[in-house]
């Protein structure tokens, strides 16, 4: 092909899709990932209870100690922006996923670094690159 113009390309994908593609990608073995974040969200680490830790033995869990609880709650961050582009505060973003404002700003910090988000210079607040 002749000299073709390299382009970034986007692709947003549902919360129902991307638990279609991890389960595809585990062959069904693992938990959703929506179920892994959100447990992340309210669950402290290490709990285990009677069956729960024999569960754990054979497929991991949002208290398996092998998982990064930390990138669990990054990108419960992450996931909390729709596809509608809307522009999200850092209190509200703490609020809604039950974590600290300084928490939540680190987490946007590095997610920003990174170019997974990006914040409006004009209102100060977080969005989805491009939104």
């Amino acid at each position: 092909m002749a000299h073709q113009e390299r382009r970034p390309v986007s692709i947003t994908l549902s919360a129902v899709q991307v638990d279609e593609v991890m389960r595809a990608a585990a062959q069904g073995g693992s938990p959703a990932i929506a179920t892994l974040i959100a447990a992340s969200r309210h669950e402290p680490a290490g709990r285990s209870l009677g069956k729960a830790a024999a569960d754990r033995a054979r497929r991991p869990g949002p208290d398996d100690r092998r998982l990064s609880r930390s990138l669990l709650r990054g990108l419960s961050l992450l996931a909390s922006f729709g596809p509608d582009g809307a522009e999200r505060g850092i209190v509200e973003l703490a609020r809604e996923l039950g974590m600290s404002p300084g928490t939540a700003h680190r987490y946007a910090v590095t997610l920003v670094e990174l170019g997974l988000l990006e914040r409006c210079p004009r209102t100060r607040k977080y969005r989805l690159p491009g939104g």
